[in-house]
């Protein structure tokens, strides 16, 4: 099985960000992934888009906008539509804390349509510079374009910033975020050895409480809780690409045994196992993304 993938964003030379527009033909499955930087979204056209984010799924719609923070495990998946049509970017961790060097204080809100009334003006203006920024997706070289899209990010990051922002953390946690990414890879790479938090610790120089501060700070997860959602999507994907028996699985993913795996997994997906393989194995794409 492939370790959750570590998305590293290469930026365009021109802009401190690299912009994609998704469209049909790109909107399958994206398997979980996490990246350093910032991910800001807008669904322009299509049906409802599925995204999941640390095991939290929500449907987004036409007209929704959504911001991943740093270092979130996400995926997405999309039933076939011929008028899908989805825009969005990464920006340079680098640059985001230059500009903002609160944000790496942040938890960044936007997350679809508001509830709150008070929010629409800001979440149209929005929108409004999104699309401006789609609209010059592509068109390299032209410098007038250039400027424009550069007006409109900037719109966009300062939009952000004033309305769809939240306190991360205490101040008095200073983040390290390669701390954080050197802890994960290795978690991602190694979930089925006998990890624990302190030797996940040791084994990166710092002690254990420095460690599941950085992950709280960063993360909003302890390191055990991060090492456990790895052990269950693993554990999912032997299910229903499988024939393992149980116990297998869960020797193979890291837990101790059976009974372990069992209750994890029905704390986690409402069933056990064996009940989840039964549901879901002949159907498996419907439930190939969500952990």
């Amino acid at each position: 099985m492939a370790a959750i993938k570590h998305e590293i964003v290469q930026m365009t030379p021109s802009f401190p960000f690299r912009d994609y527009l998704r469209r049909p033909a790109r909107m399958a499955a994206v398997a979980p992934h996490w990246h350093q930087g910032l991910e800001v979204n807008c669904l322009i056209h299509g049906g409802t888009l599925k995204v999941v984010e640390d095991g939290r799924t929500s449907l987004f719609t036409p007209g929704c906008m959504w911001a991943i923070d740093p270092r979130v495990v996400h995926s997405s998946s999309a039933e076939q539509r011929a008028d899908w049509l989805e825009y969005g970017f990464n920006v340079d961790p680098e640059f985001l804390t230059e500009v903002l060097p609160d944000a790496v204080n942040w938890h960044f809100t936007l997350h679809g349509q508001p509830a709150d009334p008070a929010q629409r003006p800001a979440y149209e203006a929005l929108w409004t510079a999104m699309l401006a920024m789609s609209q010059e997706h592509g068109r390299a070289g032209d410098q007038i374009s250039r400027l424009r899209m550069l007006s409109a990010f900037y719109r966009v990051l300062a939009l952000l910033a004033a309305h769809f922002t939240a306190p991360l953390q205490t101040p008095a946690v200073r983040v390290n975020p390669p701390l954080v990414d050197a802890a994960m890879g290795i978690i991602d790479r190694d979930y089925a050895e006998p990890l624990t938090t302190a030797r996940l610790a040791q084994r990166l120089h710092v002690s254990t409480t420095t460690l599941n501060a950085q992950f709280q700070a960063n993360l909003k997860l302890s390191v055990i809780r991060y090492l456990r959602t790895v052990r269950l999507m693993k554990a999912r994907e032997l299910l229903l690409t499988s024939n393992k028996a149980i116990d297998y699985v869960a020797t193979a993913v890291g837990f101790a045994n059976q009974r372990a795996l069992a209750r994890n997994f029905k704390g986690w997906k409402g069933l056990t196992p064996s009940a989840y393989r039964k549901a879901y194995k002949r159907f498996h794409k419907n439930d190939r993304v969500y952990f």
